[in-house]
């Protein structure tokens, strides 16, 4: 073999190396992203679960809490859920679409300001909005709306409801002394579930 030809086979061969070691990179990146992705979409479906239950604990809140006779649930065909601050349930609400709660039409929807909880019967208050929770409260606690947060120590601050994620389930913290301020009353059925913590005060 001509020394040219040995020149050109060494850099054939240097060349199959380099592209070798690109390509081990390459997937060695590939395999990184897709474990990275795969926790991403792992703590997505984690995070939709929690929120699709807690879409469906607000549905069904309906059921179990009174609201004065002469109040807004009573002179009207729709039940409405506001949600204040930013919307953490994505799609959770969909499987919710067409139902009716007591023979009323089930109507989700963001408010803007606590005041806007006028029109609603239930508000979920957004972890979002933990800064001014004191203020939100002040203002929705004679509007005989059920308060539900998803806030540490929302229920012992005057919520009425807390949602509190845990493994696979949510745990309630109920305040019924802040539901009675409202005019509301939650039935002794949803109090005595076994993941319930009563707030007194």
């Amino acid at each position: 073999m001509t020394l040219c030809k040995k020149f050109v086979a060494v850099i054939k061969i240097k060349w199959r190396l380099r592209l070798r070691g690109v390509q081990q990179s390459f997937l060695s990146v590939l395999v990184l992203i897709s474990t990275l992705v795969a926790g991403d979409l792992r703590a997505q479906t984690s995070t939709l679960k929690e929120y699709e239950m807690k879409a469906s604990f607000l549905y069904n809140f309906m059921k179990y809490v009174d609201w004065p006779r002469a109040g807004k649930l009573e002179t009207t065909n729709v039940a409405t859920i506001g949600l204040l601050g930013e919307n953490p349930f994505g799609n959770a609400f969909s499987v919710l679409e067409n139902k009716t709660v007591n023979g009323r039409r089930l109507i989700v929807k963001r408010i803007e300001r606590p005041e806007d909880a006028a029109q609603c019967q239930i508000v979920f208050i957004s972890s979002s909005e933990k800064n001014r929770l004191p203020q939100i409260l002040e203002t929705v606690k004679t509007l005989s709306v059920l308060t539900v947060g998803e806030t540490e120590g929302f229920a012992d601050r005057g919520g009425i409801i807390n949602l509190i994620a845990e493994k696979n389930n949510i745990r309630l913290e109920i305040n019924p002394q802040a539901a009675g301020n409202a005019g509301l009353t939650i039935s002794s059925q949803l109090l005595k579930l076994p993941k319930v913590r009563i707030v007194r005060g």
